[in-house]
C-alpha cells in the first residue's frame, strides 16, 4: 500500500467526478491534498466525505476559477506558504467541455461557435500550461515531483470536435515533449488515460434512450458494451497514488499510460473489488463491434499491442 503521509498534492477541478475521486484516494493513503473548483461548498463536501471515511490524509478546499490566471497563481502561493514550498504532485484534471463534446460530437467545426474553442483552450490548454509551470518552480527547487495530465482517448481519435481533440492531444504532447527538461530536475510528467469512467454524467447518458439522434444512440449503445472495462471515479486516484509512491517513476516520464495497465503493474483493484478490463482487450473491442457471441470465447488477458490499439482508435475503427 502506498504511504503518502509526507506528500503534498494539488488536484484541479476536484468538485466532482474524477477530480473528486482522485482527491479522496490520495487522502486515503495519507496525503495532504489541496483541491480546487469554482464552488467552495462542493469542495467542502469532498473534504467532509474524506473526514467521514476517517482517512488519515487531509483535504484543503481552495475556491478557484481556472480561467483566471491570478486565481490560479494564488493557489500555488497558498501552498508554497502553508507547506514551506513543498508540492509533490500536480494533477491537471480541470475540464469544462464534457457536455459540449457530447452534444456537438457530430457537428462540423465550421458550424460551431468560436466561443466553444475558448471553452476548451482557456482551461485545458492555457490553464494546464500555467499550472504545470507554477508547479515546476516548487518541484525543481526540491528536486522531485510528479505532474499528471488526466486525459482521455480523445487525443488519439479522428477529430469530430477539433477543439476537444486538440485539447486532449496537447496533454499527451506536453507530457512527452517537456520530459527532457523536467527529468533534469527529477520531475516526472505523464499523461493518464482511463477506460470509460462511471461519472454521474456518463451514467445518466447511458441510462437515457429517448433521443431522436440515431448516431448519439449508437454511441450510447457502444458505451453500454464498455461497461465491463468501465471504472469508478476513484480508480485513477489509485493509479496516481501508486505512481507517486513509486521510487522509479522517472522511468514512466513522458509516457501515455492506461489506468488498466497501471492496475496490472501495481496489482490493485477498483474500489468495488473488480478489475476493469483493458480498453486494449480483444474481448471488449469485439463487443463494441457487436460480435458479442465471439467475445464470450476470448480470454480477457488477450490484448492488442499499443501500436495497433492506437491505430484502431485514431481511425475510429471501433
Amino acid at each position: 500500500m502506498p504511504d503518502l503521509s509526507n506528500k503534498v498534492c494539488l488536484v484541479t477541478g476536484a468538485s466532482k467526478g474524477v477530480g473528486r475521486g482522485t482527491a479522496l484516494q490520495l487522502a486515503s493513503y495519507g496525503a495532504t491534498c489541496y483541491i480546487t473548483g469554482r464552488e467552495l461548498a462542493t469542495l467542502e463536501d469532498v473534504q467532509a466525505e474524506a473526514e467521514g471515511r476517517r482517512y488519515s490524509g487531509r483535504i484543503f478546499p481552495v475556491k478557484c476559477d481556472h480561467t483566471n490566471e491570478m486565481n490560479t497563481r494564488k493557489v500555488f502561493e497558498k501552498i508554497a506558504i502553508e507547506q514551506n514550498g513543498q508540492l509533490d504532485l500536480l494533477v491537471n484534471n480541470v475540464f469544462t467541455a464534457v457536455e459540449y463534446a457530447f452534444k456537438n460530437y457530430n457537428m462540423g467545426f465550421w458550424k460551431q461557435d468560436i466561443s466553444n474553442w475558448d471553452l476548451v483552450s482557456n482551461v485545458e490548454l492555457r490553464n494546464n500550461h500555467i499550472c504545470s509551470g507554477l508547479a515546476s518552480h516548487l518541484m525543481f527547487a526540491r528536486g522531485r515531483g510528479l505532474i499528471v495530465n488526466v486525459n482521455t482517448v480523445g487525443g488519439k481519435m479522428y477529430p469530430l470536435i477539433p477543439s476537444h481533440v486538440v485539447g486532449k492531444a496537447e496533454k499527451d504532447r506536453v507530457a512527452d515533449r517537456f520530459t527532457l527538461n523536467f527529468q533534469r530536475h527529477n520531475v516526472a510528467f505523464v499523461s493518464l488515460l482511463p477506460s470509460m469512467v462511471r461519472t454521474d454524467f456518463i451514467t445518466k447518458f447511458i441510462e437515457k434512450d429517448d433521443d431522436d439522434d440515431q448516431a448519439l444512440n449508437e454511441i450510447r449503445a457502444s458505451c453500454r458494451q464498455m461497461l465491463d472495462c468501465s471504472e469508478s471515479v476513484e480508480f485513477q486516484g489509485k493509479c496516481i497514488a501508486h505512481m507517486l509512491a513509486d521510487e522509479n517513476i522517472s522511468k514512466k516520464a513522458g509516457q501515455i499510460l492506461l489506468t488498466t495497465d497501471l492496475a496490472e503493474e501495481y496489482n490493485f483493484e477498483d474500489i468495488d473489488g473488480k478489475s476493469p478490463l483493458s480498453e486494449r482487450s480483444l474481448k471488449i473491442l469485439t463487443k463494441i463491434y457487436g460480435w458479442s457471441s465471439l467475445s464470450s470465447f476470448i480470454p480477457s488477458w488477450l490484448k492488442l499491442p499499443n501500436l495497433i490499439y492506437n491505430i484502431v482508435i485514431r481511425y475510429n475503427l471501433c
